[in-house]
Order: structure tokens, then sequence, then C-alpha cells
């Protein structure tokens, strides 16, 4: 036999051990390179303390005045639930605006609210009722007794203090839950780990009475929630969820006052 296979058998089986070589080295130089070249460290992001974020909280205080807009509004009670589509607008510190829209886009009931005063106007019906913004009358809108007041400054994504003694905060894995106590009242708030009011929880006794719950935060409204949701202990909801809003916007105190229409004759708030 010609020693010509052989010599070309051992070149190959020579070259097939040295490709095999060089593939196998080739396949560990990212391992060894990881070895040699530094590894980055990783900085988690800083944490926030207590008095940061009572200071986001007075910001959005300061921050928006007023709001108009198209809004769903949301509403549990015991009688049931209920959904309807509304404008809205907001000035603080007590003025508001809704006229609720069919389907159809015609009104079925306007309602406004200024220094204390409110009047409601039912077009279908032709009637026209005034009287005072009391817990009451809000309630008996939107299931939960808050004052116009305190409406207005919650869905401006401003959340009253509690007088409190003593303070707690604890870090969590989804963010930070600042816990305010008093004599009797304690009151606990959730942020998100940008620091941004998620929640709000008020206690008496140890009884939660009223819950705020916030998200949709708009980035380019400098962090505004899109919505807003109450709730009671006594079980009765309510939820905002605001569309094509417009912040900061002058509106005309006379906005907040309905016309009586000629023909309609003013009747007490029941």
């Amino acid at each position: 036999m010609s020693e010509f296979p052989k010599q070309l058998g051992g070149a190959l089986h020579r070259r097939s051990g040295y490709g095999l070589a060089a593939m196998a080295l080739l396949s560990l130089l990212p391992l060894l390179l990881s070895h040699c070249a530094p590894v980055p460290k990783l900085h988690p992001p800083p944490l926030l303390n207590e008095a940061a974020l009572l200071l986001r909280l007075q910001d959005n205080a300061e921050a928006w005045q007023t709001l108009q807009g198209m809004t769903r509004m949301r509403t549990v009670t015991e009688s049931g639930s209920a959904s309807a589509r509304q404008v809205l607008m907001l000035a603080r510190p007590d003025s508001l605006r809704a006229e609720v829209i069919s389907p159809f886009g015609q009104p079925l009931m306007l309602v406004a609210a200024h220094e204390g005063a409110m009047q409601v106007y039912l077009p279908r019906e032709q009637r026209f009722l005034e009287g005072d913004a009391s817990p009451w009358q809000i309630a008996r809108l939107t299931g939960t007794p808050l004052s116009a007041e305190q409406l207005v400054r919650l869905a401006l994504y401003d959340v009253p203090l509690i007088d409190h003694e003593t303070s707690s905060l604890q870090i969590r894995e989804q963010g930070y839950s600042l816990m305010l106590t008093g004599i009797v009242d304690a009151q606990r708030l959730d942020f998100d780990k940008d620091g941004r009011l998620t929640g709000a929880v008020y206690f008496s006794d140890g009884v939660p009475l009223l819950e705020i719950h916030y998200g949709r935060f708009d980035r380019e409204r400098g962090d505004f929630p899109l919505e807003v949701a109450i709730s009671t202990s006594q079980g009765s909801r309510f939820s905002l969820s605001y569309s094509d809003v417009q912040l900061n916007r002058e509106i005309a105190v006379e906005r907040f006052g309905l016309q009586l229409p000629a023909g309609v004759v003013v009747e007490p708030l029941p």
C-alpha cells in the first residue's frame, strides 16, 4: 500500500486534533478574559429618608392648583355600583364642577360647589337644587362622606397629614412605608422606590377609616397620578380616572356656579 494515504490520514488526524484544541481554547477565552477584566460595581439607588419623603408631600401640596378634563368615575356602595363619564373641574381650596354625560354625549346631571354652597341641575327632570356642600351631600354623589375641600385636595394629589407625636419609616421591596402616630389617630403613607406617594390609610384606635390609592403616574405632568381611588371601612368606594387632563390652567370662578334655567324653580337639597 502506498504511504501517501497513511501520511494524509495522519496529517488530517493531527490537524483535527489541533482544531479541537484551538476551539477549546477559544471557548475558554471569554472566561479567561472575565477573570482578567475588572468587574463593574453595582450601586443600589440611594435610599430616601423620612425628611425627603415628607418634602415630596409638601411639594405635591403646592404643585397643582386646578384640574380640568374628562374623567371616568366609578362608585361602589351598598345599593350597587355605577360608572359615569364626566367633565370635571377642580380648583383649590373647595371649588368643583362635574357634568355627567350619557353614552350619547347628553348631559345627565350638573353639580357645582363653591365656598360651602352646592348646586345640582337635572336637565331631564328640569330640577334645580341648592344647599350646603356638606359631607353628606358629597357622599350622595361619591358614596364617601368628604367635605368639598377634602375631595379637591385628594383629587389634586394632596394628602393631609395628621397631627402626630411619633413616626417610623420602613424600607420595603416595593418602596417605603411611613407611619405617623398621634394620641388616638394614626396614618400610614406608602411610597414607591422613586418616592412617589402611592397610598395612604387613616386609622382611629387602630381601625382603618379611610384609604386612598394613586396610580398611572404621568411623567410629562410631573408624576401627577391619573388615577385615584378612595374607600371607607364601610365598604363604599369611588375612583376617578383622568383623561385629556389639563393642570394649573386658570378657571374662571363663574364656572363653579350653575345658571338657573328659565322657568325652573329652585328647590332645597334634601
